[in-house]
């Protein structure tokens, strides 16, 4: 009897481990998100198997489930150990912890209702955690199930209608219900085995089928603007920071424009932080960097020039400070540090966006209200220590005619709804820039640049994307790429791409679906405490 116990015991963990492996698939290998179609079927074979059981325990498919959870996340992002290998760690355990704990409840929940409930619940509760992944204090949404369809566009138009939150509903149905399919087959009840398959196809092809129509009829939109994006490739570890002046690294993007402009041009983008550190102030215009685009503008007044950098906004006296305030050097003053873009045109001034995502533990550090003296400690991948301000909200650039661009930064082409917002406010153009050379010649490169191409679904927005050193690139508006870099490169791409006015269901509505199942979640553990109450009593 111990044996046997033993041998199921060993089976659940190999099952674990099966689906962890699978899981990674569309993120280590881009054209394999289909995998996500059948990856979670051998961890709900472990839990059906211990649910089985006499007296499987409550706690028993924890460590199971968390095998599978820990191995998704570390294969996924191992790439984050190219800055903080701790950093990787941490973030892959918390993850795993937290995914680990919501298939927990769903095999408690079954145990104490039913299979069908228990399943239910894990549609509901999972959705609602990957909504929270999007809006709590550390954001992390990298591995939202419907990011793992970022490489096979043609199967995810309806984006457009539900954003990736779709994409992870239709995940978990085809899985749960090929699960169903599975079970059956294996009791030898063959008719409703037949029957569970035949919903899944209709599950699986019905969105597929309908999305390869709305790709084929879909038609570009809106005036043409051509592009033109710098990739320096200034190395973020040798060079940027160190090893090469802001001046020498400012005088090669020169270089980049000069011998590439030209009537034609309308956008030139830049990559995040290549112009040197600014104030935020009065006298701007005459920052040294910002005069000499000005004097390409005077020769080009069509050009409107587009680049980030690191900004200092000065506190005025007796105006409230910020958590994230610092001191001056001789104390006289207090100041914030941005993650800015910036946008000169021929119009009088500088248009400014402020980045509004901080990454945690990089660019800012959780709950510093509460633990302010752990600011310090965050990492320094930006030029500078401590924690950055953040905007309220998003920031858009007010180009010529039509043209309204929605500036976004970095990790912000993570969220959906965050281009979305952009898009409420005007943006007929959303330009992506970052510096991805942290990440070196690894996954991670490729999966934000994907990230890329959702957002253009969800919006029906071209993107023009510029990385310092790649990948760079031009997306249109039903997410093919038109144009892009190579890695460790030193390039500039020029691309006629298309503005859209249109707004998308998905871009009015956001994510509705993480609102409604985090309700629904709500009201489930309302019902499980008014059980256990009534139970005790």
């Amino acid at each position: 009897m111990f044996n046997q116990s033993l041998m199921r015991r060993k089976k659940s963990y190999f099952l674990s481990l099966a689906s962890g492996i699978l899981l990674s698939l569309p993120w280590l290998f881009p054209s394999l998100g289909w995998v996500l179609f059948f990856s979670f079927v051998p961890l709900m074979m472990a839990e059906d198997q211990l649910s089985t059981q006499n007296d499987p325990g409550k706690s028993s498919f924890y460590f199971p489930s968390l095998v599978a959870f820990i191995v998704w996340n570390a294969l996924s992002t191992w790439w984050i150990s190219y800055v903080s290998f701790v950093g990787m760690m941490i973030v892959a355990l918390m993850n795993a912890v937290l995914m680990a704990g919501i298939w927990w409840l769903m095999h408690v929940i079954r145990r104490r209702f039913s299979i069908r409930t228990g399943y239910f619940s894990l549609i509901v509760f999972w959705i609602a955690f990957e909504f929270l992944q999007h809006h709590w204090a550390i954001q992390w949404p990298w591995l939202t199930l419907g990011n793992g369809f970022s490489n096979l566009v043609k199967i995810i138009q309806w984006y457009e209608f539900t954003g990736v939150l779709g994409g992870s509903l239709w995940v978990l149905l085809s899985n749960i219900l090929i699960f169903f399919a599975a079970k059956n087959l294996s009791g030898k009840l063959f008719l409703k085995s037949l029957r569970w398959t035949g919903l899944a196809i209709i599950v699986v092809f019905l969105p597929l089928s309908g999305s390869i129509c709305l790709y084929s009829n879909y038609s570009e939109k809106g005036i043409v603007q051509e592009v033109l994006v710098l990739q320096p490739n200034i190395d973020p570890y040798t060079e940027k920071f160190s090893g090469m002046s802001s001046e020498e690294q400012f005088s090669k993007l020169l270089s980049m424009v000069e011998s590439n402009l030209s009537d034609s041009i309308d956008i030139i983008l830049a990559p995040e932080t290549s112009l040197p550190p600014m104030c935020e102030d009065s006298v701007l215009n005459q920052n040294q960097s910002l005069t000499a685009i000005s004097k390409i503008i005077q020769r080009y007044p069509n050009v409107s020039f587009i680049a980030g950098a690191l900004t200092q906004r000065k506190f005025g006296k007796g105006e409230a400070l910020s958590e994230t305030a610092r001191p001056s050097a001789d104390g006289s003053y207090y100041y914030d540090i941005f993650n800015s873009a910036l946008m000169i045109d021929r119009t009088p001034g500088v248009q400014i966006s402020h980045k509004s995502i901080l990454v945690s533990g990089v660019e800012k550090m959780p709950f510093q209200k509460y633990f302010s003296i752990l600011g310090k400690y965050v990492l320094q991948l930006g030029g500078t220590s401590g924690s950055l301000a953040a905007a309220i909200e998003p920031g858009l650039f007010l180009g010529k005619g039509q043209v309204k661009i929605g500036p976004v930064i970095c990790f912000e082409s993570a969220f959906g709804e965050h281009c979305g917002q952009l898009v409420k406010r005007g943006a007929t153009l959303l330009v992506v820039m970052t510096n991805d050379g942290w990440w070196k010649d690894s996954p991670g490169t490729g999966q934000h640049f994907n990230y890329s191409r959702l957002r253009a679904v969800e919006t029906r927005r071209s993107i023009a994307r510029c990385a310092n050193t790649g990948l760079s690139g031009f997306i249109n508006q039903r997410g093919d790429v038109l144009k892009m870099t190579s890695l460790d490169s030193c390039e500039v791409i020029q691309s006629r791409i298309r503005i859209n006015d249109k707004i998308t269901f998905y871009a009015t509505h956001g994510d509705y679906i993480g609102r409604i199942c985090l309700v629904l979640s709500g009201l489930i553990a309302l019902y499980i405490l008014v059980i256990w109450w009534m139970n005790r009593r």
